[in-house]
């Protein structure tokens, strides 16, 4: 009996290590970025939301979300995440990248303009100052709309693009930049740097960006249940994020060393939602036609022909509503 009983046991185990092992989801290459836009993917594959809908995921970590558009378009990764303007500005002929849904929108005060530069005390006084840019990024549109909005005169200003917000950082302690965005991630930091004080949030710039989720058009091709199974997966985390910030916060700490009161602050520096309205398809067109304009980009499109709407459509079809 004991020799039967020990055949058994032998024979569970055995089959449940070859379903363990077998698990045969399939495989997406996600670039997410190193800060608080990156959460829904992070949160879906820390708990197992990616594997209940079929998906073998692997993240990919990079600076910005500008590189994870990078990385898609070289076929690094599957899919990408970027703010409207680093979405805007990456589109061309041979892009084969294609927006799927919108995944999260800034919120009033997600960020602060801080300044340490005594000599700055209107927005105007950045005139012949030295700025802090991330280049290619939503950052960068935001600078562009906060001079036009302020009148002031662009080229007045020294616009000195860094790749990090480590970079940024340390360019602002060493005084070498006067000025730049902080988020909630390095606010506590900057606030020990003798001096700082924050010029208003990101509503003085008359812009809050808007995050949107990119796939490479041949995986969509190949994968098309997967696609909609994989927005599903972003609703279900961004449901999460919103219901455990606490939780989402200690995932984030892990997955990126942010410290989890900072990690915290950023989850509310965003409204994490999966939907593709009208006013969500705009927001691209107006940022490409304006960053265009004003030379920020040189390409012009319509942007109707870089969307796919299918999946969002049998996921969620009362959350579309694009003409």
């Amino acid at each position: 009996m004991k020799k039967i009983n020990m055949g058994i046991v032998f024979t569970v185990l055995s089959v449940i290590l070859f379903a363990a092992s077998s698990y045969a989801g399939t495989k997406v290459r996600i670039g997410a970025d190193s800060a608080s836009f990156s959460y829904p993917f992070r949160v879906a594959l820390s708990t197992g939301i990616f594997e209940k809908h079929n998906i073998d995921a692997e993240i990919f970590t990079f600076a910005y979300g500008i590189d994870t558009v990078n990385a898609a378009i070289l076929g690094e990764t599957d899919t990408a995440e970027a703010m409207d303007f680093a979405a805007a500005s990456r589109f061309s002929d041979n892009n084969q990248l294609r927006v799927v849904c919108l995944i999260t929108i800034s919120n009033p005060g997600g960020s602060n303009l801080y300044t340490r530069n005594p000599e700055i005390k209107t927005l105007k006084d950045l005139e012949g100052k030295k700025v802090g840019v991330q280049k290619a990024t939503a950052n960068e549109y935001t600078w562009g709309r906060l001079f036009a909005k302020h009148g002031i005169d662009k080229t007045k200003v020294e616009q000195i693009y860094l790749g990090s917000n480590a970079e940024l950082l340390a360019a602002y302690q060493a005084k070498e930049i006067d000025a730049f965005w902080v988020s909630a991630d390095t606010e506590a930091a900057v606030l020990e740097i003798p001096e700082s004080r924050s010029l208003g949030n990101n509503e003085i710039s008359g812009y809050l960006s808007r995050g949107y989720l990119l796939i490479n058009e041949d995986f969509i091709k190949d994968n098309k249940e997967t696609v909609v199974g994989f927005i599903k997966a972003l609703d279900e985390a961004s449901a999460f994020i919103n219901e455990k910030p606490d939780e989402t916060a200690v995932i984030a700490n892990k997955d990126l060393k942010i410290p989890l009161d900072a990690a915290k602050k950023n989850i509310y520096a965003h409204k994490y939602i999966v939907r593709f309205l009208q006013e969500d398809v705009d927001t691209i067109s107006d940022v490409a036609n304006w960053a265009v304009d004003n030379g920020l980009i040189r390409n012009r499109y319509d942007v109707k022909d870089v969307l796919y709407l299918d999946a969002i459509k049998e996921a969620f079809p009362d959350r579309v509503d694009v003409k």
